[in-house]
């Protein structure tokens, strides 16, 4: 009863201190508010957090704990900016335009943003951070400018524009000449001449191992993923190699990339549509070769938004409504040309499996109980320790699909679902053809997922300036400069320090061990059980996978 109680109250610090993310999950009461992050209201909450982590009666407890207290003593200005603009957002995704909440929401916001001003004043902050808070301008204006065209309130009006100065004021207390749009080649020039310092040297290890529940410092860290892209890029040089020799072109990722985008050209406006077409067929597919979906799923596909963006570079997914009897899910595709969209059938292929049925079908199987009935603070999926396990479950969900696709080639008798599946790809050059396209990118985003951990450690512990890094890791890969930027700065090391690593630790691990599951029925069900047993920490949930393994024999 003890330990309940106390799953109970971490609950409820959890919607005290996250309110947005609280009302996006399914509680009501909580919709129009927002966390004001000023010096006394951070010290309470901490006061909360550590009086709970002194009474706290398991691992799951302490270290969901120690997650929340590590996002409430990181000290950079960028995640009000998140916060205000996911806020708006998903009030109009859960209930379209409410003028009362969204009302409350812009009046929250701008105590919140001089609460934050207030804590940053007089403070020296380094480029790189100044950097991130930039991105994030942008996004703030555009969904106030959203608002104000939906909306027939005229004092909804004039708050957006009251909050619109603020924020500008405010992140103009961070400006860097020469950023414009936050373009690659603009802040090429701004790093190269300013440096990228992020001042977060001292902070970087307490991020990882008690945000993330990491055990490795960042040097075990960088010599893992270092490793692991020395054993990556082979393969993926090989599957380079073989389609410059089908289309005829230099042997190199980025001609490879434009030959496989210029086969079946797909202009900005057909992106999304493309990927509503397999979606489908490719569902059915993965509910029968790689992961059971539970019947309840429930997903919606959109463009993401132009505010949205600067934070998301290729794609995300968003969850909704987790503790209700109707949870959901959003799957955001990015077109616009200024970031990182994918431009391919294979590249969309693999992003629709990230996102969807790697992160969506993560979060529904768990919210709906498909295996089990969840411990509620297993199901809170805005605390840092949720991130190696939806990132590492969705990176490795890639290659259990590639593999999935593959092994249909030397299939005789091909299921209904199989067959739906290899007719959609006949649209777009048939199985085989797909497959060697898909490969290259499953491999080049496992490469670049690998050169995350390594950025991820040198930049935030000053070991290498970011731009120096991209040079790097361009030269050492073959990955595009501008690539490695996005994938790596603007949106993931704007979440969060460490964020950025999460994606291939754990998807690594997860990799380990279905590799002793020779049975392919059983490594479906093992699939199966990874993404439905919610977000425990990260040393738990390989706990909880090595004993399912071996159960299963």
């Amino acid at each position: 009863m003890a330990e309940a109680s106390i799953d109970r109250e971490i609950l409820e610090l959890y919607k005290e201190i996250s309110p947005s993310t609280a009302y996006i999950i399914g509680f009501k009461e909580y919709a129009g508010k927002l966390f004001i992050p000023s010096r006394s209201n951070i010290e309470a909450a901490l006061g909360k957090v550590r009086e709970l982590r002194g009474r706290a009666a398991t691992d799951l407890q302490r270290k969901v704990l120690d997650s929340i207290e590590t996002l409430l003593i990181f000290e950079e200005p960028q995640p009000i900016l998140d916060d205000i603009v996911g806020s708006i957002f998903a009030h109009l995704v859960k209930e379209g335009l409410n003028d009362e909440h969204l009302l409350s929401i812009l009046r929250l916001g701008y105590s919140a943003i001089e609460a934050t001003e207030e804590r940053f004043a007089g403070r020296d902050i380094p480029v790189g951070v100044k950097a991130l808070a930039l991105y994030r301008l942008d996004s703030v204006n555009e969904i106030l400018e959203a608002v104000k065209k939906q909306t027939r309130s005229a004092e909804v009006k004039l708050e957006c524009d009251r909050l619109k100065e603020r924020v500008s004021r405010f992140v103009g207390l961070f400006s860097l000449d020469g950023f414009g749009k936050g373009e690659f080649e603009n802040v090429s020039r701004v790093f190269s001449e300013k440096g990228s310092a992020l001042g977060r040297e001292g902070f970087y290890q307490t991020a990882l191992s008690k945000g993330f529940d990491y055990h490795e410092t960042p040097e075990e860290l960088e010599k893992k993923a270092l490793r692991w892209l020395d054993d990556e890029l082979p393969k993926f040089r090989r599957a380079t190699e073989r389609l410059a020799r089908l289309y005829g072109c230099e042997p190199v990722p980025e001609k490879v990339e434009e030959k496989i985008n210029s086969r079946i050209k797909l202009e900005t406006k057909d992106l999304v549509k493309t990927t509503m077409r397999i979606r489908r067929a490719v569902q059915r597919f993965v509910n029968e070769d790689v992961c059971r979906i539970n019947p309840r799923y429930r997903t919606r596909l959109i463009e993401t938004p132009s505010y949205l963006t600067g934070t998301i570079p290729t794609g995300a997914a968003q969850f909704f409504d987790t503790f209700t009897r109707r949870p959901f899910q959003v799957f955001f595709q990015t077109t616009d040309p200024r970031r990182d969209p994918d431009r391919s059938v294979p590249s969309l292929l693999d992003l629709l499996v990230h996102e969807e049925y790697g992160h969506c079908v993560h979060h529904s199987n768990s919210a709906t109980g498909f295996v089990e009935k969840l411990n509620p603070v297993q199901l809170l999926p805005g605390v840092l320790t949720a991130g190696p396990i939806s990132e590492g479950l969705s990176f490795n969900r890639e290659l259990e699909f590639y593999e999935a696709s593959k092994r249909l080639e030397g299939k005789r008798r091909l299921s209904k679902a199989e067959r739906g599946y290899v007719a959609v790809l006949e649209k777009y050059g048939g199985l085989k053809l797909v497959n060697m396209e898909l490969e290259f990118a499953v491999r080049r985003w496992r490469v670049v997922r690998f050169l995350r951990v390594i950025g991820d450690v040198r930049v935030n512990t000053g070991k290498q300036g970011l731009m120096e890094f991209v040079d790097w890791a361009h030269g050492y890969t073959g990955i595009p400069r501008s690539s490695v930027y996005f994938q790596l700065f603007p949106a993931h090391e704007g979440m969060f320090p460490g964020y950025a690593t999460n994606y291939a630790v754990c998807g690594e691990e997860i990799r380990e061990i279905e590799r002793r599951i020779k049975d392919e029925k059983n490594r479906v069900k093992f699939s199966t059980y990874l993404c439905s047993i919610g977000f425990p920490p990260r040393s738990l949930y390989r706990k909880m996978l090595l004993e399912y393994a071996k159960k299963l024999g």
